[in-house]
C-alpha cells in the first residue's frame, strides 16, 4: 500500500494534541476504525491515520532546532498525519488538517518538495505567515501552510 504523511510539529505533550487532533478528524468527515483508534476513514473511503512521537524520531536535529529556534520554544511532539493510499484527491484533506493542527497546537508542519522550492515560493509562503527553510524542505506555520495548501503548484511529496 501506498501512502503519504505529513508531519506538524508542536511544543505541546501527545496528551495535550491528541484530543484536538481527534476533534479535527471528526470536522473532516472522518470516521474511526473502532479496531484502532489511530485509522480514520473519509467519507469517500480513504484510510487515514496518525502517529504521535517524539519530535526527533523521524526529522533531523538540526532541522528540527531550526524550527525551535524559529518558534522561540522546544517541540514536544511530532503528529504524523497519514493517507494510506497514493490518492492525489485525499491530500488536500491531509493538508487541511495538518493546517488546524498547526493552528491549533502552536505547531508547524513539514513540507518536503519534489524538487527544492523556488525563491519566489517561498516568499509568498513567507508574506501568508511563517516559513523556515529545512534545507530543501520548509516547516510552516498555519497561516503559511494555509497558503501552501492553495497554492495552484501544491503537492504533498510520498
Amino acid at each position: 500500500m501506498g501512502g503519504t504523511a505529513l508531519s506538524v510539529l508542536s511544543p505541546r505533550t501527545a496528551g495535550q494534541v491528541e484530543p484536538i487532533l481527534v476533534e479535527e478528524l471528526i470536522a473532516a468527515g472522518m470516521t474511526r476504525y473502532e479496531p484502532d483508534p489511530r485509522l480514520w476513514y473519509s467519507a469517500a473511503g480513504l484510510p487515514y491515520g496518525y502517529d504521535i512521537q517524539p519530535p526527533g524520531a523521524e526529522i533531523e536535529p538540526e532541522e528540527l532546532r531550526l524550527v525551535e529556534r524559529a518558534s522561540g520554544t522546544t517541540m514536544r511532539c511530532d503528529i504524523v498525519l497519514h493517507i494510506f493510499v497514493s490518492d492525489v484527491g485525499g491530500r488536500p484533506a491531509l493538508a487541511r488538517i495538518a493546517r488546524e493542527m498547526a493552528r491549533r497546537v502552536d505547531g508547524w508542519v513539514f513540507v518536503e518538495f519534489r524538487s527544492p522550492p523556488a525563491a519566489d515560493l517561498l516568499r509568498r509562503l513567507g508574506d501568508a505567515g511563517r516559513c523556515v527553510r529545512v534545507g530543501d524542505a520548509v516547516c510552516l506555520d498555519a497561516a503559511a501552510m494555509g497558503a501552501w495548501a492553495g497554492h495552484p503548484g501544491f503537492h504533498v511529496v510520498g
